[in-house]
């Protein structure tokens, strides 16, 4: 890394941060004007930051480097030439209004009589597994100046989720409750990738 360093790149692309000396090197370019790129294996978004000072990195300087965090999933996307309508019961309508937040549903601007939901269906072009391709669920926290301040602070890692959510974040589960209605997705294969 600190060869490479050397050449002076713009761009850096760290494939895992899995011990302090990578994140740290990441870190230090990333304060030097390098924007540095890099995975890491977590539930959430919020627990990557956890995860990362666990390793031993500053809060200060990683709450400066930061600019934001993307967690994402790859989730089965339905076959477009079987997938089978039908409209959502009581029951399953208060769930996805439950799974997104009573709170921030409206924004969607869906009623429970317009909405056609989607189940699997089975045909040649799919293998008779009613999915064909995938798309991905995504929640990504912004650092914004609260943010740092929760980093630089201590705070654990379901105060920061509840801030991102509160300063616009969408979470893994809401993302794909919105592929679910738009009926790109199934709930079942939501709950594969992400939990309640």
């Amino acid at each position: 890394m600190r060869s490479f360093l050397r050449a002076d790149p713009d761009v850096i692309l760290i494939g895992e941060m899995r011990d302090k000396e990578t994140a740290h090197s990441g870190i230090e370019a990333s304060l030097t004007g390098h924007l540095v790129f890099s995975t890491l294996h977590t539930n959430s978004a919020a627990e990557t930051i956890i995860r990362l000072l666990d390793l031993g990195l500053d809060p200060l300087n990683f709450a400066d480097a930061l600019l934001g965090i993307l967690a994402q999933r790859l989730v089965r996307t339905l076959c477009g030439d079987c997938k089978q309508a039908y409209k959502p019961d009581d029951a399953e309508w208060n769930r996805l209004v439950r799974l997104y937040g009573e709170a921030y549903f409206p924004e969607l601007g869906l009623s429970q009589a317009s909405t056609v939901l989607y189940r699997p269906g089975g045909c040649g072009k799919c293998g008779k597994t009613g999915y064909k391709g995938r798309v991905g669920v995504h929640e990504l926290l912004v650092a914004t100046k609260t943010m740092k301040q929760c980093i630089v602070g201590g705070a654990k890692a379901e105060e920061m989720r509840t801030l991102a959510v509160q300063e616009g974040m969408r979470t893994l589960i809401q993302d794909g409750v919105a592929k679910v209605l738009a009926g790109k997705i199934d709930l079942s294969q939501l709950f594969r990738v992400a939990t309640e």
